[in-house]
């Protein structure tokens, strides 16, 4: 329901008014064919026209609701996003829909991301971020849903991700297996720390480096595992990680290695040698780290202070501070990358 508490934090990014990117890395159904019980497909073409659109938003309040979704998105700072709220009986949430016609004339899919009291049945409530005038103006209007496939990593600007799965819970339906949070972009190459400790995407970057931010961003918050272990498979989220762990996770939610985490040893030979342009892995026997654009996402306490407290994966705003430690590592780095 609007004015749920967030199940994540408050998007740093969000609340710095900064562009807001929205990534999905997904281990299956990318792209591919899904059905939703009772919309679209399922119903005949002309029932189709059949469904009420409303719209809402910032400035939020009253029935507009407080700007975190039910699923967790916090909307309070009116970032652009294409989400709706849906009565979850017919739409199952975290699925995708499209919805013709909408506010802004895109082809592209809607996240169900919300609920609402008001919200029952064969009614969509579309998420307008331009504010009261233009959700007045569209007003209520009858509209076509029909599901949508997960977008997937290669529509990365204007799609909304939504929280990550549980630990060892298995993706059904639309849902894919592995998904992140939206995350900011800020200006130029280099990303940047935020005040949560969450990391912004430098908007030139290239869309693999804004991937393996977002999948940062995922786990900065998770604690160094004790004893040290690997957990599994990196398409499910672990519940703590270290320092090889960590750099496995970005490396494949940005789609440059496959499921299986790679220790310190192994990182010293992945990829090609020396640094890289985007993204360089550092590695050796005892320890491992990486930079993407600029900063580190690094379990040792180099680099600048945790945000937030406690041992595990950090992004450090000092990227090659570790090499301080008196050891000697290799660099590594994705190819073209």
């Amino acid at each position: 329901m609007k004015g749920l508490l967030a199940l994540l934090g408050a998007l740093a990014a969000a609340m710095l008014g900064l562009p807001v990117l929205a990534v999905l890395m997904s281990a299956s159904q990318a792209g591919g064919a899904c059905s939703l019980p009772g919309v679209g497909a399922s119903e005949p073409a002309s029932q189709q026209g059949s469904w009420l659109a409303t719209a809402y938003g910032p400035p939020w309040g009253g029935i507009q609701g407080g700007g975190v979704t039910a699923t967790g998105l916090d909307l309070t700072a009116g970032p652009p996003a294409l989400e709706v709220a849906v009565d979850p009986s017919v739409i199952p949430l975290r699925s995708y829909v499209h919805v013709q016609p909408n506010p802004f004339g895109t082809n592209s899919a809607f996240y169900a991301g919300d609920t609402g009291g008001a919200i029952i049945g064969k009614h969509v409530d579309i998420y307008d971020w331009r504010g009261r005038a233009d959700q007045n103006a569209w007003g209520e209007r009858a509209v076509s849903v029909a599901p949508a496939p997960n977008p997937g990593a290669g529509n990365l600007l204007g799609a909304v991700a939504p929280a990550p799965p549980a630990e060892g819970s298995a993706s059904g339906g639309c849902q894919p297996a592995l998904m992140n949070g939206a995350i900011g972009l800020t200006p130029g190459q280099t990303a940047r720390v935020l005040s949560d400790g969450s990391a912004a995407a430098p908007a030139e970057a290239p869309a693999a480096v804004k991937l393996a931010i977002a999948a940062g961003n995922l786990i900065h918050t998770r604690p160094y595992p004790e004893p040290d272990v690997h957990y599994g498979t990196l398409a499910k989220l672990w519940p703590a990680y270290d320092c090889s762990g960590a750099t496995s996770f970005v490396l494949y939610g940005a789609g440059l290695m496959g499921s299986v985490a790679i220790d310190s040893t192994g990182l010293e030979t992945y990829g090609l040698p020396g640094p890289g342009r985007w993204i360089t892995v550092y590695a050796n026997s005892a320890h491992a780290w990486i930079v993407v654009a600029g900063i580190a996402l690094d379990t040792a306490s180099y680099g600048g202070a945790p945000i937030p407290a406690g041992s595990g994966p950090r992004w450090r705003s000092e990227p090659l501070a570790n090499l301080g430690d008196g050891t000697n590592y290799v660099a590594r780095h994705p190819a073209g990358l």
